[in-house]
């Protein structure tokens, strides 16, 4: 295989994962560890931390330029260590969440806290959220990472 196809992997596995998860979990409730975390199905309208509620088309935009950025970047610069694997979370989850704007008008949620009051979340959420501490850390602590092609 070729090495920079290697780097689609995670990405797929997000989009996979979280779509098998949403079909899964669709409209169920369930404690998974008492008082730690359930599976709270919910339709979410809005981005991250309830940004542009009910905006679809700001959403979409934003998580075309995120996937677009992502894949532009692994396809013109040189990325070595976690600069590839950071990029692929976050396109594989924005492109999961983006799929399901256009598919379905909303994004369905479903893993929820219940230790503290947080937003519940998906596996595209994860991935978007893994994806940008990796990159952030790679930029930060291993800028050789990044070079031009």
């Amino acid at each position: 295989m070729k090495k920079g196809l290697i780097w689609i992997l995670p990405g797929l596995t997000v989009l996979i994962a979280d779509r098998v998860v949403k079909i899964i979990t669709e409209g169920m409730y369930m404690n998974l560890i008492p008082g730690v975390i359930a599976i709270h199905s919910a339709r979410n309208t809005g981005m991250a931390l309830g940004l542009f509620q009910g905006n679809a088309l700001m959403i979409l935009a934003v998580g075309a330029i995120l996937a677009c950025g992502c894949v532009m970047i692994l396809r013109k610069m040189h990325l070595a260590g976690l600069a590839p694997l950071s990029l692929s979370l976050m396109a594989g989850g924005a492109i999961g969440n983006a799929a399901d704007r256009l598919i379905f008008g909303y994004v369905l949620d479903m893993f929820e806290f219940l230790f503290i009051d947080f937003y519940i979340f998906n596996v595209a959420d994860v991935g978007v959220v893994c994806g940008a501490i990796l990159c952030g850390y790679s930029l930060i602590f291993r800028p050789q990472d990044w070079r031009e092609k």
